[in-house]
């Protein structure tokens, strides 16, 4: 099985945003240019986030100057709602991957809401309690992972999103800043998954071929 060290908060918000995406009312939604900063470590403010379409990244910079890829968002996730609900500052940076499009909630206006629509309360409450035990088992794996993993982790993911997402033709500079993996190694690895018939690397960016064979490869479906 693929480990999904990079991606776990996004397997896990899925099922969550669903319920989100049906209240177009509520939020507004932002278009992101790719490499643009959506909220930086230490920022404080109450908004939190879903994915509409697009892939972005967040970052911690260690006081070495060190800098650690901890997850990738793609359609349906939400994040960054932690900070938002304790006012503490963002532990983490996060920026678009790809020109990307999302919803962003204030806190402060879905409070009323949410006393009326437990369902979204509710799904935000689990949202956390599961981000929470699985951060564990992330950080247990977060060395383990080979980068055939990590590309085949993240192809199959795109592989498993709607038709929109499974178009994206990601350039191997945007994968290798979404895994954490250098550009040679990236493009190193992607002839081998090539030869497996599961991609195509011709032209611009990376094409999905085989879809199936990549959700099987995660276990997923």
């Amino acid at each position: 099985m693929v480990i999904d060290v990079n991606y776990s908060s996004w397997d896990t918000s899925r099922k969550f945003g669903a319920t989100w995406l049906l209240h177009t009312e509520l939020g507004r939604v932002r278009a992101i240019a790719e490499g643009q900063t959506l909220y930086r470590q230490g920022d404080v403010h109450d908004s939190f986030f879903l994915v509409r379409s697009g892939f972005l990244h967040t970052i911690v910079h260690g006081t070495n100057g060190g800098v650690l890829l901890l997850e990738i968002f793609g359609p349906d996730a939400i994040f960054g709602e932690a900070s938002a609900f304790v006012g503490e500052p963002r532990y983490v940076t996060a920026r678009a991957v790809t020109p990307a499009v999302v919803s962003e909630y204030r806190v402060s206006e879905l409070l009323p809401v949410l006393a009326t629509e437990p369902a979204l309360a509710v799904s935000l409450i689990q949202l956390l309690g599961i981000k929470h035990r699985i951060l564990i088992g992330k950080l247990l794996r977060a060395t383990s992972a080979s980068p055939r993993e990590r590309l085949e982790g993240l192809l199959g993911r795109i592989a498993a999103g709607s038709e929109e997402t499974r178009s994206l033709r990601l350039t191997h500079e945007q994968l290798a800043s979404m895994t954490g993996l250098s550009r040679v190694t990236v493009t190193r690895t992607l002839k081998a998954i090539a030869a497996d018939g599961l991609i195509s690397t011709r032209g611009k960016g990376v094409e999905i071929r085989d879809i199936e064979r990549l959700r099987e490869r995660l276990e997923l479906f």
